[in-house]
Formats: structure tokens, sequence, C-alpha cells
């Protein structure tokens, strides 16, 4: 009996290439298949009885003699070539080789990374891996903004979680930066992932410089006229950024935006012009230093306010910088080109950025809120049929990225048998999953089809069970705007009559729907549940858990806003 040797060659010694020999030989070890290692020295010397895997980049690639396959691969993607014995795996860049590691092992051995933290072979797979097999990503940027989550090991956790399903960039506040670095620098680097620094962090940078200067810094109500009016500031926040960015060699991008607060009219005129100059002097002073990270603003609705959303006719998008388009308040049930008289204003400037950037050669990302628990609340909506349109729509626009924003439940003790053990990081990740694997480019119907065979034989019952949760649940965000700063969670902030809406007679609908599926069993699950435990549940049992959280909560909030008088 001939022995087969599994043989990895790897082309370079880069961080990232290192990272994705080990995970290939890790997973193949796992697998079952044990593997030797060699740099390209050993490229040449072929045997019958070996089977090699060749990572090298397309460059590498290309400047080989005796290529078989010519190919062309966009963008951070990757390909797959079979050719006797051997399996190529190139890549664009060294993230696109790992990229290609995760395919190739799941094409070959059946892996799947669908839960967080959960690594699968499935039993029943067979190998079959195509000739000639191309991926290229449907989006430039895709990833996760994470703003508040001061959790090192969570994070760690979504990072290697995001790059097996295709994410290449994760975006931080500088506040939670200093505090998380020294535990997620190692994770990002080994993987080669952009990294964007900003968020609603002014006031944080401000302070910062208090500290080392002892100079007192702005009050809360002057942070929207510091990009007018405050140069003296401005080139301390911009010195202070360039210092951050020489320390942190991942940072890849600056995204600062200003404070998430609403401006009024007689301040209107003028913000965004400022505010955009002001990035332009950051990409400026950090070109300066021969620092090449990219910079961008946001055009972001803060505190419903259309006059930092939508672009004025002394407004013209940057040349020299990218943006960044976030519409708050959002109709979830509806599409992003819906009749509604808020979203059709949103969709025409959205339409107008993209326009107007496009034209200054620079790229708009959207950043969108599917993972947001506190837009979309506890009483979370699965966003599988809205994702998917939402993605698709932006393709059609030419959108260069769609950036997926991951917020926690908003702890407010009004309801501690909700809120105490609410498991957040599982129910909003079906969303994240969903919206990962389409950015990367994979297709709706594999995605589903992977996720729900867990199920077994009530694989299409849950199916249809998120179906029928997301028509239904997610039509509670049309009432953000007008609730706003309050949402349908939050009845003890709202003061005025709200009985127009109806919301008590919405959620008892919801609670009647849910009432009448079988949820018998979830009960004896909910006296070892906790908040972060879930790996200690199915994927089938976390979503009875699921269920039984909409429904209670559904019943909560309907008989208090039925108290406030709202039928």
């Amino acid at each position: 009996m001939l022995f087969i040797i599994n043989k990895i060659i790897y082309w370079n010694n880069h961080e990232t290439v290192l990272f994705a020999v080990e995970e290939l030989r890790r997973l193949m070890r796992k697998a079952g298949c044990e593997s030797t290692i060699d740099d390209q020295a050993a490229f040449t010397a072929l045997h019958e009885n070996t089977n090699r895997v060749i990572l090298l980049t397309t460059n590498d690639y290309h400047s080989l003699r005796d290529i078989k396959i010519n190919i062309t691969i966009n963008a951070d993607g990757f390909a797959l070539v079979k050719s006797e014995n051997d399996m190529w795996i190139i890549g664009n860049e060294p993230r696109s080789i790992l990229y290609g590691v995760y395919m190739y092992c799941k094409k070959q051995y059946g892996y799947q990374w669908i839960d967080l933290d959960k690594e699968t072979i499935l039993n029943h797979h067979s190998a079959t891996i195509e000739e000639l097999y191309i991926h290229e990503p449907m989006f430039a940027r895709r990833g996760n903004i994470i703003e508040t989550i001061n959790d090192p090991g969570y994070i760690n956790a979504l990072i290697d979680w995001g790059v097996k399903n295709g994410q290449n960039e994760y975006f931080f506040t500088f506040f939670l930066w200093d505090e998380i670095k020294s535990y997620v620098i190692p994770a990002l680097r080994k993987r080669d992932v952009q990294v964007t620094l900003g968020g609603h962090s002014l006031s944080y940078l401000l302070n910062e410089i208090q500290k080392e200067k002892n100079e007192n810094m702005l009050k809360q109500d002057e942070k929207l006229k510091f990009f007018a009016e405050n140069t003296y500031l401005q080139d301390k926040v911009i010195h202070k950024i360039v210092a951050i960015c020489l320390e942190n060699k991942v940072i890849t991008r600056i995204s600062l935006w200003p404070e998430d607060i609403g401006i009024d009219e007689k301040n209107a005129s003028g913000f965004l012009p400022t505010y955009i100059r002001f990035t332009e002097k950051l990409k400026e002073a950090l070109d300066k230093e021969g620092v090449h990270v990219e910079v961008e603003y946001i055009v972001y609705n803060a505190g419903l306010s259309w006059n930092m959303l939508e672009r004025e006719n002394q407004t013209e998008a940057s040349t020299q910088v990218d943006a960044l388009y976030a519409y708050w308040g959002r109709d979830y049930s509806s599409a992003i080109d819906s009749s509604d008289t808020r979203q059709v204003r949103a969709y025409q400037t959205l339409q107008d950025w993209n326009e107007q950037t496009k034209k200054g050669g620079k790229s708009l990302t959207v950043l969108e809120y599917y993972s947001d628990h506190f837009m979309l609340s506890e009483l979370f909506p699965p966003l599988m049929m809205r994702i998917q349109q939402d993605l698709h729509d932006y393709k059609q626009m030419n959108i260069d990225g769609v950036l997926n924003l991951i917020v926690p439940t908003h702890q407010k003790q009004h309801y501690p048998e909700l809120e105490v053990n609410y498991p957040w990081k599982w129910i909003h990740h079906f969303n994240n999953y969903i919206y990962s694997r389409i950015a990367w480019g994979e297709k709706y119907e594999v995605i589903v089809e992977e996720y729900f065979t867990v199920f077994n034989e009530d694989k299409e019952s849950f199916y249809e069970m998120l179906i029928e949760l997301e028509e239904l649940v997610s039509q509670h965000t049309k009432w953000n705007a007008p609730l706003f700063p309050a949402r349908v969670v939050d009845p003890e902030k709202v003061h005025e009559p709200m009985t127009q809406l109806k919301i008590s007679s919405y959620l008892r609908d919801v609670y009647e729907r849910l009432s009448k599926w079988d949820l018998k069993e979830t009960e004896s699950l909910l006296v070892i549940q906790a908040k972060d435990n879930f790996k200690s549940f199915t994927t089938k049992e976390m979503m009875l858990i699921y269920f039984y959280y909409l429904k209670k909560g559904t019943e909560i909030y309907s008989d208090a806003w039925a108290l406030k008088g709202d039928q």
C-alpha cells in the first residue's frame, strides 16, 4: 500500500502567510491528515506519492515559469487551482491566502464556522473541489464596528470567526482601543486585517490632550463647533491622532465622527464643509509623516438632524478622503428604496453622496445597524431577507463597502426578568452571520442551507419561523424616529400621548403569534441559562431561548404601553 505524504509549501515569511500555514496544518490534522511543511526551495522536487498544498500570492504565482492556468483575481479574493497532486491556494494579498485556506478546508474536509467560537466538521461531507475556483468579495470593506464592548475575549472571537467568514475590517473607538489594544493587536496583525479607529471619540481625545497639556478643553455644547472654530485644538487633536497611528502600526484608517448630538439650524450652515476640511487636514498631516493611513468623514443624521446627513449646495465631497454614510432611524421592515417619506429622503441622500464621492475618485461605505441592540432593542428581529436585499441593492449602486455595527443591550434595570440573562451576543450574531457571508460574496441559498441544516428534520419549520419573525418584529423599528430618543422598549421615557401609534396592540399581536408556538421545553433550559453561557446549548436550544425572550418582551412592553393609555 502506497503511503501518501501531505506537504504544505509556502512562498514567503509574511506573518499572515505563516499563520495561514499554521491554520492549514492544524485543520488538516484535526481532520485526520498529517502534513509536513517546506518553503519554496522544496517546490521543484515532486514525488508521485506526495500531495502538495502550495500557498502563494498572485504576484508570486505569475512569476513562475510554467503556469498551467492564467488567473485574474479582483480585490482581496483568492483562487484554488487543482493540478494533478497539487492544490494551489493563490491570494491577491497574504490575508487572501488565509481566506483560501479556510475555503479549501471547507471544501476538502467539510469544515464549517457558523457559530462564534465553534468549529465543526460535517460527517456526511464528500470532497468536491473543481480544477479552478475563484472567489472575489462582494464589497471591498466588510467587517464590524465595535464602539463600547470592553471584552477582549469576545472581540478576539469575533475577529477569528469574522476572517473565517470573509471579513477584512474591524473598527474601534479611540477609547475602546486604548483599553483593549494589547489584547487584540496580535489577532489583528497575524490576520493582516484593516483596523479603523474613530467613532464618537472627540471627547476622549480632548481629555487625553488635557491630561498631557493640563489645559481646559471644550464644554459639551461647544463640541460641534470644534470643527469650525477652534483651529488650535484641531491641530492638537490631529497631532494626537498622528502619534497614535505612529505607535500602532496595525491602524489603516481614521474615521473620527462629530459628537452624537444633533446640530441646530443656526449652526447647520457650513458644518459639513468645515468638518470635511478637518478630515482633509488630518490626512495631510498623516501623509506628511509618511503614515499610510486612510481617512474618512461620516455623513450621519445625529439626533435625527438632516443637516448632518444631507449635502447642501456649498458642500462638496472630498477628493482626498473617503465618506461613510449612516442613516439612523430606518424602518428595517422596508427596503432602502421604499416609499416612506423619511426613507425616500435618506435614499436620495445616499445616491447623491455616492455620486459625488465617485466623481472625486474616492469611496463611500455604508454603516448598517444589523447587530445593534440599541436600535433594534431586546425585541431583536432576524433580518436575513432584509440583509440579502440591502446588500444586493448596495451592490447595484456600486457602493464600495458595508460595515455592520455591534452594540450590546442598553441595561435599564426596569425589567430584570428580561434583561439580566438576555443573551445578546448570541442573538445579534445570526444577523452578523448572514451579513458577513453575503458581503463576502456567497449565495444566500447556500448560507441559509448551511445554517439551518443543524436543525435536521426541523430545518424547514425553523426557517419559516424566522421568516415570520422578521416580517413581524422588524416593524417596530418604524417607531424609532417618532419616539426618539426613546424606542419601543422605553415606554417609561415617553411623556406625550402616543395612542395614534397603536404600539400596544401591535406588540400584543406579536405575543399572540408567539404563544401559538410550542416552546414548552424552553422552561427547563431557562433554569441553567445565563447571559454568556450560550456555548452550553445547541443552536436549536438557543433559538428556543431567543423565542422565549421575544415572547416575554412583547408581553411586558405591550402591558407597559397599555398602562400609558396606548391600546
